[in-house]
């Protein structure tokens, strides 16, 4: 039986860390438009994004609900519009400091000190930032970043093309299922693939392959999906427990009957809130190698004891024999702690 590593959820980043003592429950998601110092803002940009993260929105509480969670996606609202409010940032470089192979470098100083400067009651330590394009320099940072994500606005980027074979439909579907997709890394969500059963009800995961679907044909959010989301800081609706992690945990996984099972027990007073357990076929280990992982909530009794068996009937074939299973713990405060198990 080999031991599972315990991985960092967190990337070691100097990211703005906000009070978690006494905070209300609810909290909101920051939404930011940085613009590069030498362009201004593209036309109707408030308006546009507005609307279309509104519909994100709704699209995620959709998911939750059906899911039979509580939780819910909390965003800014303008009150003269109903829209999401984005707060404008003067970015203190030029567009081409912001390229997508490392600008979130220049970009995470920018919007950290304009947060610190611009304290509110609702701040949650989510952040999506959304950085102009212009016609010539589309490289933007377009990505999850630890609690932040990247995603980006282009002139014409409209919700009256969701849905619409035209070529304005065709340009708005990666952006905007790259947007909500993105998002989810920003709310804490791995990626995922649907199962067997999911995928014939409900049709495209987001966090699978959703970024290229949503909008246009059926797309939907995990139950493993939903169980993150219940404990990010912008969605959850429950006073988190103060952190303390599963020291000492060491889980068992072991093939038992044609399946693989998962058990073990949470260490007494840890604040974990749901477990979810991954089949990851393959590949493993880089950043994008979980796109084929189909995940599943992992009940645990009062006690903290669980045994989990997957139901093979569910899981996608590989190609190559090769699976980990990937065991995420999800504190109440939304922190992540990571286990993985390569089988022979």
């Amino acid at each position: 039986m080999r031991r599972l590593i315990l991985f960092a959820a967190a990337l070691a980043l100097p990211l703005l860390v906000l009070a978690q003592t006494a905070q209300p429950v609810e909290r909101t998601l920051n939404v930011i438009y940085l613009v590069p110092n030498d362009f201004g803002p593209l036309p109707g940009y408030r308006e546009r994004l507005g609307k279309i993260l509104l519909e994100m929105r709704d699209f995620y509480n959709r998911e939750l609900a059906r899911n039979g969670s509580p939780a819910r996606l909390r965003m800014p609202i303008d009150p003269a519009t109903g829209l999401v409010a984005l707060e404008e940032v003067r970015g203190s470089h030029p567009l081409a400091g912001y390229p997508y192979e490392g600008g979130w470098k220049a970009a995470l100083p920018d919007v950290q000190a304009y947060i610190e400067a611009h304290p509110r009651p609702d701040r949650s330590d989510r952040t999506l930032v959304i950085i102009p394009t212009y016609k010539d320099n589309p490289g933007v940072p377009f990505y999850g970043l630890g609690t932040f994500c990247f995603a980006l606005d282009y002139e014409g980027f409209d919700y009256k093309d969701c849905g619409k074979d035209t070529p304005a439909g065709e340009k708005f579907k990666p952006w905007y299922g790259g947007m909500a997709h993105e998002l989810g890394h920003g709310l804490g969500l791995p990626h995922t693939h649907a199962t067997k059963s999911q995928a014939e009800q409900f049709g495209t995961a987001l966090m699978g392959a959703g970024n290229r679907t949503l909008g246009f044909t059926p797309t939907f959010l995990t139950p493993g999906d939903c169980a993150f989301l219940e404990s990010s800081p912008p969605c959850r609706v429950f006073a988190p427990r103060p952190l303390r992690k599963a020291e000492g945990f060491v889980p068992e996984v072991r093939r038992w009957g044609g399946t693989v099972r998962v058990s073990g027990r949470l260490p007494e007073g840890c604040s974990v809130r749901r477990i979810v357990a991954a089949y990851d076929k393959d590949d493993f280990g880089g950043v994008n190698d979980n796109y084929d992982a189909e995940s599943f909530v992992v009940p645990f009794d009062a006690s903290g004891r669980f045994d989990f068996a997957f139901p093979m009937a569910e899981i996608h074939p590989g190609r190559t024999g090769k699976v980990q299973i990937q065991l995420r713990l999800v504190h109440d405060d939304g922190t992540i702690e990571l286990f993985r198990h390569t089988l022979d």
